[in-house]
């Protein structure tokens, strides 16, 4: 082989390891699938976010159309659960570990994929865990939404001493977080809730919520949706995760 050979080699291996996608750039893609998934976007909107409009971006922006093409939900729910494994189930159950739960079983509320619930129950050696969603996908046990007198009740009745309740990206979906919750004060409670207050993707929700009427939810007003519960905030960036103790 020639020098020049080599060299070419050396500098197709750096190129390749050049090109790998890091996480800031996951978490541009994450945070433009749930822009695009909440509603469409023009190109105008996009620019007037303030973001440099690098190609980066472009490409991603254009990649996340193309994923959700015809309000593909599916598609969102998908890759929140790679990016949920991938970039937030470590540092979750770690601050879950350290809390001394020792629950019997594992409910996740909004379950969708159920990434979360199983990556919790795997923690405590795999006790059973029961999947809660209002669509039904693969693997959910019952379809209730807990918007309803109905829905609660189903998932209430269904629920035992010992469990702990674990949910993602549930609370800025509900009309009444903090009424719904209160029915639930009797589980100690692990949730993730996207919350990017440290960057600029905040207009993932603002599109949520223009569409559905969903409500806004700050860092500082957690603690108030559970009253008379300890609440332990975690930073996993761009998510938070609430560690919420049972009413005493």
């Amino acid at each position: 082989m020639s020098s020049g050979e080599g060299q070419a080699q050396i500098v197709g291996k750096k190129k390749l390891k050049e090109t790998r996608v890091k996480k800031e750039q996951i978490d541009e893609l994450y945070h433009l699938l749930r822009v695009v998934s909440n509603g469409d976007i023009s190109t105008e909107e996009f620019a007037r976010t303030g973001r440099p409009q690098r190609e980066v971006n472009r490409i991603f922006h254009g990649l996340s159309r193309h994923l959700l093409a015809g309000g593909d939900y599916d598609a969102l729910i998908q890759f929140s659960a790679y990016y949920g494994s991938r970039f937030l189930l470590k540092p979750a159950c770690e601050a879950i570990d350290k809390t001394g739960w020792a629950p019997v079983g594992i409910v996740e509320l909004g379950a969708g994929f159920g990434w979360f619930g199983r990556g919790v129950s795997a923690l405590f050696e795999s006790i059973p865990c029961l999947f809660v969603d209002k669509r039904h996908w693969v693997l959910i046990d019952i379809v209730a939404d807990l918007e309803t007198e109905h829905g609660l009740s189903k998932v209430l009745s269904a629920m035992r001493e010992g469990d702990l309740i674990v949910a993602a990206d549930l609370l800025h979906c509900l009309d009444d977080p903090k009424g719904i919750m209160s029915r639930f004060s009797k589980w100690p409670m692990a949730i993730l809730e996207y919350c990017p207050i440290s960057n600029d993707y905040a207009e993932s929700y603002t599109t949520q919520l223009r569409r559905y009427g969903a409500n806004p939810l700050a860092t500082e007003v957690f603690e108030e949706l559970f009253p008379g519960r300890r609440v332990d905030i975690v930073d996993i960036d761009p998510y938070i995760l609430l560690l919420v103790e049972a009413e005493k």
